[in-house]
């Protein structure tokens, strides 16, 4: 599988050359004046998190809002073709509290008298980075496909045994998980793609990735590298600014999105459990094209 994706970013990187030679050849190389740069310079991403192990009967929720940075471009390789960059990556983790709840009214034979099993603080950072293809179909309107790389560190520690004591996590435990990740999307855009000259700029992109490899440690069992890379994520991102210059905007962003991987298990007792982040994220942007 991931030399599928090698071979689909070397396909990327010819297409990109060979649209940049024709863009070149375009009226002595002057495209119109498509394409923008934008930086975000801080924004907020809120996020509901679940883990679902099938081997134990146990599920785990977290809410948690952290500030985010993203940035990105979008470019005219002719009039038909468009190439953008998007990044996305957390400023400051915020920490939160984790819950684990049992599913059943025991665990490890003891009978519960509250389903809560443990508590602990947590956090999570992100990192995105997403290179994308737009094909005009027509008008505004374009279908859109490329790779993504995606990683997540997630940080669990001060456990709180719950009430019944059917669990015996030290409290002094600290877990950390890394997961990386490579995602191929494909969806469709409303993009206006102006910036210059322009009264306004908006945006609206649907997407839907699928992984196609993934490594993911845990230090609880650092013997083991976990490869599956199973599920899919859904997006839907929106953008609309108002020019303060000619060639500079000033708007505000959004992003809608569900990620969803399933488990792993390795032997009878390893177990990535499935896990499912919502997340919805938001801020003011600046526009510009020089």
């Amino acid at each position: 599988m991931f030399n599928v994706t090698l071979r689909f970013c070397a396909f990327v990187g010819i297409l990109l050359c060979s649209n940049l030679a024709v863009a070149e050849n375009m009226t002595g190389g002057d495209l119109p004046e498509q394409g923008f740069s934008y930086f975000l310079g801080l924004g907020q991403i809120q996020t509901r998190y679940q883990e679902s192990p099938s081997i134990l009967p146990v599920k785990s929720t977290v809410k948690s809002s952290s500030l985010i940075l993203i940035s990105g471009a979008l470019y005219a390789l002719n009039r038909d073709f468009l190439f953008s960059i998007d990044n996305l990556s957390t400023f400051y983790p915020a920490t939160s509290t984790e819950s684990w709840n049992a599913t059943g009214p025991t665990f490890n034979g003891i009978n519960l008298t509250s389903p809560l099993l443990q508590q602990n603080s947590y956090s999570l950072s992100q990192s995105s980075t997403q290179l994308l293809l737009h094909y005009r179909v027509q008008g505004q309107w374009f279908v859109i496909g490329g790779p993504s790389f995606v990683s997540h560190s997630f940080k669990r520690y001060s456990f709180v045994i719950g009430p019944d004591n059917a669990v015996s996590t030290p409290g002094s435990t600290t877990v950390e998980e890394t997961s990386s990740e490579v995602l191929l999307n494909m969806g469709v855009e409303l993009e206006s793609e102006q910036v210059l000259n322009r009264p306004d700029h908006y945006g609206l992109r649907f997407s839907v990735g699928l992984p196609v490899w993934r490594r993911l440690q845990n230090t609880s069992v650092p013997q083991y590298d976990f490869t599956s890379a199973r599920g899919y994520d859904l997006s839907l991102d929106g953008r609309y600014s108002w020019a303060i210059r000619k060639d500079v905007q000033i708007g505000a962003w959004g992003r809608l999105s569900t990620s969803y991987r399933g488990n792993q298990i390795i032997g009878t007792t390893i177990e990535m459990p499935s896990s499912r982040l919502d997340s919805f994220g938001y801020g003011l942007e600046l526009l510009w094209k020089l």
